[in-house]
């Protein structure tokens, strides 16, 4: 992959010119492989970025003018970029494999962790995992905006439901009669609707737009309450966050014999105990807050289906 880590000739001087006695004949080589390694992954990062940024508005695009149902040309399209980008980590993942940690692993295998070189082999293996965390970071970066393209606005696909039905509410004429029947709700479903005139009963059948209200309802609902659903995962992920750090306190009490400083980091331990018991029964109220706001969106979107939205709602409560 590029190149970079093929040994040329343009190399050769290089590795002839007379090494600094301070250190081992190897430590030249680990040099130029740390450096190479690191060229490789800026590289890298740099491809990672070019696919991000040429791909992120045209998934954006493909998205709002799909008119599939299930959006399969996006999808389509979705999974071959991501799969571009997987590619590059995995290049990423198995160049360290064969030039880093075989080269670590050799190296090791022949220095006593006793020689006074060793700590050179132990900063060339921590500065390159540093790197690659570093490559990863910006993968994971990269990921997650490819990702975002997913996020349907739904906002503008119910204002379209909405102005659709605008147009079309007052167009209905009966089939016996003609007189004029107002539509009075967007319907979900083929629905008989009866003549205020004559009373037959006409069949109406809602577009393929206004049937996709159903389907889109709920993810409409959690968008409009996106940031109390965040506010529940900070909560709740505070949980874990105090418990770490009463578990590290807990684990430098071990060794230590100073009855003040013990007596102090018991104190902090206890702050840290309240703080999380709270968190743990703040949390499921934050959760519930959010089901309830939520909920209550869903049945304002599609009010017909109250009755069976208000079932899974008490259903969901009993989880919490």
């Amino acid at each position: 992959m590029f190149g970079l880590f093929n040994k040329s000739k343009d190399n050769q001087k290089e590795k002839e010119k007379p090494r600094q006695e301070a250190f081992p004949e190897w430590y030249a080589e680990l040099q130029e492989s740390q450096q190479r390694w690191f060229t490789f992954l800026e590289k890298l990062e740099e491809k990672m970025e070019e696919l991000a940024t040429a791909s992120i508005p045209e998934l954006k695009q493909i998205l709002q003018e799909d008119e599939d149902l299930y959006k399969r040309t996006f999808h389509r399209v979705y999974s071959g970029v991501m799969g571009q980008l997987n590619n590059i980590r995995e290049k990423a993942r198995n160049t360290y494999e064969e030039k880093i940690s075989s080269i670590y692993y050799d190296l090791d295998s022949r220095i006593s962790v006793l020689d006074n070189n060793h700590n050179l082999l132990s900063d060339f293996r921590s500065a390159c995992s540093d790197r690659h965390e570093e490559f990863d970071n910006k993968y994971d970066y990269w990921r997650k905006q490819i990702d975002k393209t997913q996020e349907r606005d739904l906002e503008i696909e119910y204002q379209k439901i909405l102005d659709e039905y605008e147009t079309i509410k007052n167009k209905f004429n009966c089939t016996q009669c003609g007189g004029n029947i107002e539509i009075e709700k967007i319907f979900l479903i083929e629905t008989y609707i009866s003549c205020p005139y004559c009373k037959t009963q006409n069949t109406f059948a809602p577009s393929t737009q206004a049937r996709n209200l159903q389907n889109i309802a709920r993810g409409l609902a959690e968008q409009r309450t996106a940031h109390l659903y965040e506010e529940f995962e900070i909560e709740n992920n505070k949980e874990r966050e105090l418990y770490h750090q009463r578990h590290e306190l807990s684990l430098s009490k071990i060794h230590e014999s100073d009855k003040k400083i013990l007596s102090e980091i018991q104190a902090k331990m206890d702050e840290l105990e309240e703080q999380r018991q709270f968190v743990i029964k703040n949390a499921p109220k934050l959760h519930q807050t959010y089901l309830r706001a939520m909920y209550d969106e869903w049945n304002k979107i599609t009010p017909d289906l109250k009755d069976h939205n208000e079932k899974m709602y008490q259903n969901q409560l009993q989880y919490l």
